[in-house]
């Protein structure tokens, strides 16, 4: 959520008495407060009853509505200002209600779980068919060179579930001679070897398709650092980011590309003489030769959440202050300027705009000191989190605010 607070045109520093809240500066008449309001959304829509007015879903009181006063220092603390501040007390849950709110809720919480699978279509073959499942859409089943070819349905949007567990339930109706099917997305790993994928027809014209990944798990134990499936097992919360197993994201930046192979290495190269010699070469961190883990699943990673810069160019913390995976590589190229090896902070983020970013990307590299590295990716693969979900913007509020003599 975005506060807007207009004020004469000056350089803005946040006093220790200021709201706590990330300040953006500016010498323009407008500055923006980013005010972090939790994952009571995810809370609500993962709650059985959904609140029900009593306990911490109750509404706050009309004392418990009003404003806020804070005095906040501007200009080096020369200048003071009291500024009324829109109450956040019945804003840190969502309005519980009506069940047209627990319903978008739980929609915009389905639909960040399954954002690695948007515009995603999976084939998989049993027996004489060949399954085509495309996510949120259509599932169909065909006999590879016959001309036999069924439809087993449409998605029905209205009619997905989301459980406490995490887990979610697609339906698909209206198939052909009356065939259905319905997608069990269930909490498991989506490494590709261990990846769950299968298909049974439980009983005539009816099909239930399962689908696991670490996105459909709770994540409620350490702070949303670990998870346990249905059978006891434990999941880290680095293996949400297993389907990057396997692969590398890079970015050039001027002279220098940067690249990025899941789980265990940054290195940073010039593409020299026809582009595909790689010269010279930086290992800017790696877990190769160390004892730290790096097989599926147990990849060591921390969640953090970033402190605010002061600097526009070197916006770390995400907006919205959703928390942040972080993973530590050192043992990287012995750095000339201080004869140790080179280290990086790799960080993971859900990125604002989860809905249409469906890629992994680096989007940001800084070398904080000198041959020490923070490289931040943003990737949908996080978005079922609820604790790395950006909440939801709720447009701008104006904060009143006068000079103080």
């Amino acid at each position: 959520r975005r506060l807007l607070l207009s004020l004469l045109p000056l350089s803005v520093v946040l006093g220790p008495a200021a709201v706590d809240a990330n300040f953006v500066t500016s010498l323009h008449s407008s500055f923006v407060v980013n005010l972090d309001f939790g994952d009571s959304e995810a809370e609500a829509a993962l709650s059985p009853t959904g609140g029900d007015g009593t306990g911490d879903d109750a509404a706050p009181s009309p004392s418990e509505a009003s404003d806020d006063v804070k005095v906040m220092s501007f200009a080096g603390g020369g200048q003071k200002f009291k500024c009324s501040i829109p109450s956040t007390r019945n804003q840190t849950k969502p309005s519980l209600s009506g069940s047209e709110d627990i319903a978008a809720i739980k929609a915009r919480f389905i639909a960040a779980k399954l954002a690695m699978l948007q515009g995603e279509c999976w084939k998989h073959r049993k027996d004489f068919w060949t399954y085509d499942v495309c996510f949120g859409r259509r599932i169909s089943q065909y006999q590879a060179g016959g001309d036999l070819q069924y439809s087993l349905g449409d998605h029905v949007p209205e009619a997905d579930e989301l459980s406490p567990s995490g887990e979610v339930k697609q339906h698909y109706i209206g198939g052909a001679g009356n065939r259905s099917a319905e997608v069990h997305y269930a909490c498991g790993s989506s490494e590709a070897s261990s990846r769950e994928f299968s298909v049974e027809e439980d009983r005539p014209l009816h099909y239930k398709f399962r689908v696991s990944g670490p996105t459909f798990c709770s994540w409620n134990l350490n702070n949303g650092a670990t998870s346990q499936d249905a059978s006891g097992r434990s999941w880290p919360v680095s293996a949400l980011l297993e389907e990057m197993r396997g692969t590398c994201v890079n970015t050039t930046q001027g002279w220098w590309t940067y690249e990025y192979c899941f789980p265990h290495s940054l290195i940073q190269f010039h593409l020299a003489g026809n582009g595909k010699t790689r010269d010279p070469t930086h290992i800017l961190g790696t877990l190769n030769g160390t004892t730290s883990p790096t097989a599926p699943n147990t990849v060591k990673m921390e969640t953090i959440r970033l402190k605010p810069s002061i600097s526009p160019r070197e916006r770390r913390e995400p907006p919205s202050n959703h928390l942040t995976l972080q993973q530590y590589l050192g043992g990287g190229t012995v750095c000339d300027e201080t004869s140790q090896p080179r280290s990086t902070k790799m960080r993971f983020q859900c990125p604002l705009k989860w809905k249409s970013q469906t890629e992994t990307q680096i989007v940001s590299i800084q070398e904080g000191s000198l041959c020490e590295y923070e490289v931040v990716i943003q990737s949908p693969m996080l978005c079922g989190h609820s604790k790395f979900l950006p909440t939801i913007p709720m447009g701008k509020q104006t904060i009143q605010c006068t000079a103080e003599n």
